[in-house]
């Protein structure tokens, strides 16, 4: 490999001995080898060729970036929204069985063979997941924020989650059909974000991409600057020779 460089030096060096044979022109080459293997220490440092090379490149290139974490940023905003209602949906999830639960022990009560007696104790068991439903809907939070506030806000559904409604079988079946149509409501915005998710990523992939097109080639990048190198010192040694 050294004998190879070395050919090249000397060919190098005739070529050059031939065609300057003035020192300003000698040191007009160093200076352009000298300003091009900068170059090249630059793009191989920075891993950027085109982008960088110019002012105007430059802010196409920055302004690649900050779209590039704008929509990092908005996959995040994004990913958090899913969470949140997937959060969401859980505990409806856990309230929907619950009022299952509830419409079992209205049917269950409902049996003329039960006493006065029994029929306290499931009243008792209704009225204690009543409660926990009602704490479950005012402790529910995500971050800090309360996740039914707006929900219960709607003069229906605080008409339909008034105690008495829990025990007859219409005014459960009423509570339930509000449950499971929120439900329904949340898994639409769900697959709504899901499909923004997926257009987000390949936003950014395809803008990542297109970006990364000013990349350095390494390979040729070394080559370039190993034959400035090498024309670097042969004009060196002319100009010591002149």
């Amino acid at each position: 490999m050294k004998q190879i460089y070395l050919i090249i030096f000397i060919i190098s060096f005739l070529n050059i001995s031939h065609i300057y044979s003035q020192s300003d022109i000698s040191l007009n080459v160093l200076n352009q080898t000298l300003l091009q293997n900068d170059k090249s220490m630059n793009r191989l440092s920075s891993g950027k060729l085109l982008w960088t090379d110019s002012p105007s490149s430059r802010a196409i290139y920055e302004r690649l970036e900050s779209h590039i974490n704008f929509l990092s940023m908005n996959m995040r905003n994004n990913g958090d929204m899913i969470s949140y209602y997937s959060i969401r949906e859980g505990f409806l999830e856990a309230i929907g069985s619950t009022l299952q639960r509830i419409r079992e022990l209205i049917l269950k009560r409902s049996n003329s063979f039960y006493s006065s007696d029994d029929r306290e104790i499931i009243d008792s068991e209704i009225y204690i997941h009543y409660s926990g439903i009602l704490k479950e809907i005012s402790w529910a939070q995500f971050n800090t924020i309360p996740m039914f506030s707006t929900w219960m806000e709607d003069e229906d559904l605080k008409n339909r989650f008034k105690e008495g409604n829990f025990y007859t079988i219409s005014g459960i079946d009423r509570i339930l059909q509000s449950v499971l149509s929120e439900r329904a409501r949340i898994g639409a915005i769900v697959n709504t974000l899901n499909h923004k998710l997926k257009g987000l990523a390949i936003e950014q992939e395809n803008t990542i991409s297109f970006q990364s097109n000013g990349d350095t080639d390494f390979a040729l990048e070394l080559s370039n600057m190993m034959r400035n190198e090498i024309l670097f010192f042969s004009n060196l040694f002319l100009l010591k020779f002149q």
